[in-house]
């Protein structure tokens, strides 16, 4: 890693960013929080998925979870890199029992079957969206492969994350990739939160970091006079 990433005040409500390069210079990136009405079509997108998948009918948008993620790649041959995500978003309340929740579900899971436990899985994540408060600060992903995008996170924490949907609701978010490993409790929640549908079988190497996203800018993507804007 070529760059020092400081997170003032603090690392829970953090107002800046402050990257120290390695060649001694400094870049401090303003934060900010997603607009009310982005956060809103988050969950409110992710609550109806979850009764689609439940019951079969109403709509539903995968795009409010798949992000488009871009970072730069200034060693490489091309200088951008983009990848799709699984992006979520982080509860606010006490991860730690929520994270034995999901790995429960997960140990059931496995011992009783996938098919069986479909329906359980999917209403707990139904109840917690429907239930938690999220920070609308930061939004979340799972780094599984380590390549393109771990190697350019570690030389540049800035990125891009675009959430494009066909029923037209598209933003981009800007931010802060904090690198969190094993030690941290997002950490944990997240390789969690992801295990619980993608059910972890044999051994497998631990993914080598989970990036909380903290918010920068936000930009109107929405087809239509408001394209471009930014929002924050």
């Amino acid at each position: 890693m070529n760059y020092r990433l400081t997170l003032t005040p603090d690392d829970r409500d953090p107002t800046q960013a402050v990257i120290e390069w390695g060649d001694g210079g400094t870049t401090s990136v303003p934060l900010a929080s997603l607009p009310p009405s982005v956060l809103e079509w988050q969950l409110k997108t992710r609550i109806q998925n979850l009764k689609f998948f439940l019951s079969g009918q109403g709509q539903h948008d995968f795009a409010v979870h798949v992000g488009y993620m871009a970072t730069g790649a200034p060693e490489s041959d091309w200088p951008l890199n983009v990848a799709a995500k699984g992006v979520g978003l982080l509860p606010q309340g006490d991860l730690p029992a929520l994270t034995r929740k999901i790995e429960a579900l997960i140990q059931e899971s496995l011992q009783r079957g996938e098919k069986e436990t479909r329906a359980e899985r999917l209403q707990f994540l139904l109840s917690l969206y429907q239930q938690e408060k999220f920070s609308d600060r930061c939004l979340t992903t799972i780094e599984l492969y380590g390549k393109t995008t771990w190697r350019n996170v570690l030389s540049d924490p800035r990125c891009g994350v675009l959430f494009s949907s066909y029923r037209n609701t598209s933003f981009l978010v800007n931010g802060v990739c904090q690198i969190l490993g094993p030690e941290a409790e997002v950490y944990r929640f997240v390789v969690a939160l992801h295990d619980l549908f993608h059910l972890p079988r044999g051994e497998r190497k631990a993914p080598p970091a989970v990036y909380r996203i903290w918010v920068s800018q936000v930009h109107n993507k929405t087809p239509g006079p408001r394209a471009g804007t930014r929002m924050v």
